[in-house]
């Protein structure tokens, strides 16, 4: 694994830097992408934030999320340098793919399944990937601001589930200190990006919630939730955002599987899990991956082989 000096002297280098995240970017990958993006400009350097998918609803109150912008194929980018963030592999990256072709690229990721695909690649397992941001940044000596600590906080709410998850350390709350330090509302990131939903998010919450199934002898909480169900509410992906976690809760189940027909015969999978259960594994099978209690991947398997493989691999 690369340092964060090598990082360091390799943005300094360059003068024309993208940053991109994953496909259907989450709270993390905006976050960690906004926050990189606002410090490199701080420090005079030409960057763009580019994404093969729009940015989510949840994120609207961040300053300066219109920096987040979609790609396109009929644009030259000519850019010497592309800085992935919270990305596992190449093929998360979407149509911003391209933008390693033949480029110097920087692989900065969280993930335990992440494949170091990048020039450099700094691979942490710490709580976010906006937690390995923040720590760059600090290394950079760059100062941090209120835009850039709030983007900093939503991806660290994001992947700690508002500091419940046990990837919770020490470090991670030090963190959050230092962000309110610097200007960050709490109150106000977690309101805006967390208990703020659509209609269609709370139906869709409800519909599962109503629908879920548990299988007793592998203690599975498990949904389906097909296209016709998402667009009865005219939902978007980002509307079933909790529904894995919400699962989970049941006293019961020691795993949670939540399946989503984002088009005819693709499922998107998310998984979570607690004490001893390594979904990563899981979904590994489906060529996902992610952490140990959490983790995903998209499948062109009809959803009771999805179901039935997973229940047999528990």
């Amino acid at each position: 694994m690369n340092n964060f000096q090598e990082i360091k002297n390799k943005i300094e280098k360059s003068n024309y830097i993208i940053v991109t995240a994953h496909i259907n970017p989450d709270g993390d990958a905006i976050g960690a992408g906004l926050a990189l993006t606002l410090a490199l400009k701080k420090i005079g350097k030409k960057v763009r934030f580019v994404l093969q998918d729009s940015y989510p609803k949840t994120t609207l109150f961040l300053k300066n999320i219109e920096l987040a912008e979609r790609y396109s194929e009929n644009e030259n980018y000519d850019n010497d340098l592309t800085i992935c963030v919270d990305c596992a592999t190449d093929e998360r990256l979407g149509a911003t793919k391209a933008l390693l072709e033949n480029k110097d690229s920087i692989n900065i990721d969280h993930h335990i399944s992440n494949t170091k695909y990048g020039t450099l690649n700094y691979v942490e397992t710490v709580s976010s990937t906006s937690e390995i941001i923040y720590s760059l940044l600090k290394y950079c000596n760059i100062e941090l601001d209120t835009a850039i600590g709030e983007a900093l906080y939503t991806g660290l709410v994001n992947d700690t589930g508002n500091f419940q998850h046990d990837n919770v350390t020490e470090k991670t709350f030090e963190m959050a200190g230092d962000l309110i330090r610097c200007g960050v509302n709490n109150s106000k990131v977690v309101r805006e990006f967390m208990r703020t939903k659509t209609f269609a998010a709370i139906k869709l919450m409800g519909k599962a919630m109503s629908g879920m199934k548990f299988d007793s002898e592998k203690k599975l909480a498990y949904y389906f939730m097909t296209k016709e169900e998402l667009d009865k509410y005219s939902g978007k992906k980002e509307d079933t955002e909790g529904i894995v976690e919400e699962l989970l809760s049941l006293r019961e189940a020691e795993a949670s599987l939540f399946l989503r027909e984002d088009q005819k015969g693709v499922i998107k999978g998310s998984m979570r899990s607690k004490n001893s259960i390594d979904v990563n594994v899981i979904a590994g099978i489906f060529n996902g991956g992610g952490h140990k209690k959490a983790a995903g991947f998209t499948s062109t398997l009809p959803s009771e082989v999805i179901i039935k493989t997973v229940l047999e691999k528990l």
